[in-house]
C-alpha cells in the first residue's frame, strides 16, 4: 500500500489537489451532476476547468524539481520517463481498439472527420498532435493535454524566475498572456476551429503562475500562521466560487484560487487538512492514470448492462470506482517501475528535494 502513497512532504495536500483536478474532468465527462438541476449543471460543466488546475500546478512542480536536478537534460529525462510510459500505452491501446472498431470514434475525431491513421499515431507518439487541431484529441478524448506538458516542461524551466526582479516575471507573466491571445486570433483567421484550444501556446501563463507560485510559497514561509490561515480561507472560496458560477472567468479563477492554496496553505505534523489525509493522497497518487484512462472505462461501463446506472451521480461513482481499480494496476505495472527506471538512468538529484515524488509516503503517526 505504502507505493500508492508518494511523498511530497509539507505539499502533500497537493497530490489531494491533483484528485480534485482529475474527478472534476471525470464529472463533466460522466455528466455527474445534472440531475441536481442548473446548480448542478454548472459544477459539471465547470469539470473541464480541473485540467488548467493540473496545469498550474504542473508548473509548481516544473520550478521545484527542475532546481533540485542536476540540469536540464536530468530534468527533461525524469519528466519524460514519469510522464511518457503510460501515455504511450493507453495511446496503443486505444489506437488498436479504434483500428478494429471496439472503441467508437470520438466526438473530436467526427467533428474533424480524421482517421485513426499512421500520421495520427506518429504525431501523438512524438508529442506533436497539439501542434494539429484534427487529430489533438481523436483517440482518448483527454490526451490533448499531455504534449502541452511537454511542451512546456521542455520551455518553462529557461524561464523560470530564480532570481528575476519582479518587474521581469510580471513582463514574463504579461507575455505569456499575449501569446495566449495571439494564438485565439490566429485560430479565429486561419487555423482549424478550435484549434488554440489544443495549442500549448494558449496555456503557458498557467505554467508559469504555478512556477511563480512555488517561489511564492518560499516567501510566505515568513507570514505570521494566522495570515496564512485567513489568505489560504481566501483561496478555498475562490476555488468554491469559480466551482459554483458561470462567470466567463472561471478558468482564470480555477488558476489563481490553486495558486493561492499552493502559496498560502500550510501542511505540517501537526495540521495536515483534508487533502493530506490518505485516501486523497491514495487518489492524487494515481490522478495521472485517473484523469488518461477514464474514457476508456467509460466506454466499458456504456457498454456493459451489468455495469450501467439508473442515474448520472452513480454512474460517475462507476466511473470512479472502475477508474481507480485500474489506475492501480496502471500505477503498479507502469507507472511506478518507469519512475524507478527514470532514477536509475538520470540518477537522483545531486541536492535531493525533500519534496520529490518518488519514495513511498509514510504519514507520521
Amino acid at each position: 500500500m505504502s507505493l500508492l502513497l508518494r511523498n511530497y512532504g509539507e505539499t502533500d495536500f497537493i497530490t489531494g489537489l491533483r484528485f480534485i483536478a482529475a474527478a472534476m474532468v471525470i464529472a463533466i465527462h460522466t455528466q455527474a451532476f445534472r440531475d441536481f438541476g442548473a446548480l448542478g449543471n454548472v459544477i459539471t460543466d465547470n469539470g473541464k476547468y480541473g485540467v488548467h488546475i493540473f496545469f498550474v500546478i504542473s508548473g509548481f512542480t516544473i520550478a521545484r524539481t527542475y532546481r533540485s536536478s542536476g540540469g536540464y537534460g536530468r530534468f527533461v529525462g525524469r519528466r519524460m520517463m514519469r510522464i511518457a510510459p503510460l501515455y504511450y500505452l493507453l495511446i496503443l491501446i486505444a489506437f488498436l481498439l479504434m483500428q478494429n472498431g471496439t472503441l467508437p470514434r470520438g466526438g473530436w475525431t467526427d467533428y474533424y472527420g480524421v482517421e485513426p491513421d499512421s500520421y495520427n499515431l506518429l504525431m501523438h507518439l512524438t508529442f506533436l498532435s497539439g501542434f494539429d487541431a484534427r487529430i489533438a484529441n481523436s483517440l482518448l478524448g483527454v490526451e490533448w493535454s499531455i504534449p502541452v506538458e511537454v511542451f512546456w516542461y521542455l520551455v518553462l524551466p529557461l524561464v523560470l524566475p530564480v532570481t528575476m526582479q519582479a518587474k521581469r516575471r510580471l513582463a514574463i507573466f504579461l507575455g505569456l498572456l499575449v501569446l495566449a491571445g495571439l494564438t485565439r486570433v490566429a485560430d479565429h483567421l486561419w487555423l482549424p476551429d478550435h484549434a488554440a484550444h489544443f495549442m500549448p501556446f494558449s496555456y503557458g501563463a498557467l505554467f508559469y503562475l504555478g512556477a511563480l507560485a512555488e517561489t511564492w510559497r518560499n516567501q510566505a514561509r515568513d507570514l505570521a500562521p494566522r495570515q496564512r490561515v485567513t489568505l489560504t480561507g481566501a483561496a478555498i472560496v475562490l476555488f468554491v466560487i469559480a466551482l459554483v458560477t458561470d462567470t466567463g472567468l472561471n478558468a482564470a479563477l480555477f488558476a489563481v484560487a490553486t495558486a493561492g492554496l499552493i502559496v498560502w496553505r500550510e501542511s505540517s505534523v501537526t495540521y495536515r487538512g483534508m487533502l493530506s489525509r490518505r485516501p486523497f493522497i491514495f487518489l492524487g497518487s494515481i490522478s495521472y492514470s485517473l484523469y488518461l484512462s477514464h474514457p476508456l472505462v467509460l466506454h466499458l461501463v456504456v457498454m456493459s448492462p451489468v455495469l450501467q446506472a439508473d442515474t448520472r451521480i452513480a454512474g460517475f461513482g462507476v466511473a470512479l470506482l472502475l477508474t481507480t481499480a485500474f489506475s492501480v494496476v496502471t500505477y503498479l505495472l507502469v507507472e511506478y517501475p518507469s519512475n524507478a527506471l527514470g532514477r536509475k538512468l538520470f540518477g537522483l538529484s545531486p541536492n535531493p528535494d525533500p519534496h520529490e515524488p518518488d519514495q513511498p509516503h509514510r504519514h507520521p503517526a
